[in-house]
């Protein structure tokens, strides 16, 4: 029997707020860990607290260069009356010798003969020095549970004994459905498109610790995306799958997620992305995701990354900037509208210019960021201020660039 897909969507579109708090009130946050070398766990989050396995310093250290002394032998020491001790040289952070419990400065002192030297002020027990267990005493706790590894977090690790570290870990399927996708190893025929979608957004996942995992592509074919969103969902925290999910005639999709678990919403008011799915399957997120790749990135945005980011996924905080209009653009209705834009610097100002809707990858490769036309507002004019959600960090080509 041949299964015919619906061809519609609802026409009664959610909100992009409602859905955005549909996915977050949905789903249990994972608890998953990984244990990892910790020079390979920059940049993840802790998944336990870690404690100190090393006192440090081990034992007393000298402060400045100078010469180590004992303190009660410095006490009688006067400008007009100095007092003259046999004291060893001592550099920085090297250990005191034993019975010496001060250290004074080189450029402090007079030199007499060897290990000989004139104290000209007296010290106190400890002046000048780095006391035992000072940075960190054995047992005390280095990273809390929650922690964001950084590069002198690696650093402090490793000098405290801890080589390896349990991290937070979470893993996120991609699923390409189509009978026209193919690897981005072959040579497409005309018909035939190139599978992107799944290494763009495993490139966005990399980039905030995510580990995404890609499976084979699957030919429209309900029971077939049925059985491969089993399969991902054994295995992973959430799943993504690109394609079908809008009303074309082979979008199988949708009804594979209905037969699968819960459909919370099919459609969300704001373009694009419109024909986002979201299901509950086996208490896990399932998004059928738009096939267009700027579609499935303002799903991916707007929906996806709020509800890694309530996971304490290390989501990059989004960098924004403000600038005037070089156009107008019309009212948008009840849809939130996400518009591809060029920033440019000319004469001072910054300025923002949409690009027109373009079929392909290369307005994404033009575009330095998103302005977002949020539902309900009216037209803007060339002109106007509108802030800008940035793309990349520094897309100025100088101070007299302008927008194509």
């Amino acid at each position: 029997m041949v299964y015919i897909p619906r061809t519609v969507i609802n026409l009664k579109l959610l909100p992009r707020k409602e859905a955005k708090r549909i996915i977050l009130s949905s789903f249990k946050k994972p608890d998953n860990m990984v244990l990892l070398s910790v020079p390979d766990a920059c940049g993840c989050i802790s998944a336990e607290p870690v404690y100190s396995k090393r006192t440090n310093p081990p034992l007393l250290l000298a402060g400045p260069d100078g010469i180590a002394v004992k303190s009660a032998e410095t006490k009688k020491a006067g400008e007009d009356k100095p007092v003259e001790i046999e004291a060893p040289r001592v550099n920085t952070g090297m250990p005191m010798p034993e019975g010496f419990d001060a250290d004074i400065a080189i450029e402090e002192v007079t030199k007499v003969a060897e290990n000989i030297y004139r104290v000209h002020t007296p010290v106190s027990a400890y002046e000048n020095t780095i006391p035992m267990g000072s940075d960190i005493k054995e047992g005390d706790m280095i990273l809390d549970k929650g922690h964001i590894i950084t590069p002198l977090d690696i650093g402090a690790l490793l000098t405290y004994g801890i080589t390896e570290i349990f991290v937070k870990e979470w893993k996120v399927g991609l699923i390409a459905t189509g009978d026209e996708i193919i690897s981005p190893y072959e040579t497409p025929m005309p018909g035939q498109i190139v599978n992107s979608n799944s290494y763009i957004f495993a490139a966005y996942l990399k980039q905030y610790k995510v580990t995404p995992v890609l499976y084979p592509i699957i030919h429209d074919n309900r029971d077939a995306i049925a059985e491969g969103l089993k399969k991902a969902l054994g295995e992973c925290d959430m799943v993504l799958v690109f394609g079908g999910s809008s009303a074309g005639s082979k979008d199988f999709t949708v009804d594979a997620l209905e037969e699968s678990g819960e459909i919370l919403y099919h459609g969300v008011a704001m373009g694009p992305g419109k024909p986002v799915t979201l299901a509950r399957v086996n208490e896990k997120p399932a998004l059928g995701m738009p096939g267009p790749s700027v579609s499935s990135r303002t799903a991916f945005h707007e929906l996806v990354c709020p509800l890694m980011k309530q996971w304490g996924v290390p989501v990059t905080p989004d960098t924004t900037v403000r600038g005037v209009l070089t156009q107008d653009i019309p009212a948008f209705g009840n849809f939130d509208l996400f518009m591809m834009v060029k920033v440019a610097e000319k004469d001072g100002k910054t300025l923002i210019t949409p690009l027109p809707r373009a079929f392909g990858q290369m307005n994404g490769v033009r575009a330095d960021g998103i302005l977002h036309k949020k539902s309900g507002t009216g037209a803007l004019s060339a002109g106007d201020e509108a802030e800008v959600q940035m793309l990349r960090q520094n897309p100025f080509s100088g101070p007299e660039s302008s927008p194509e």
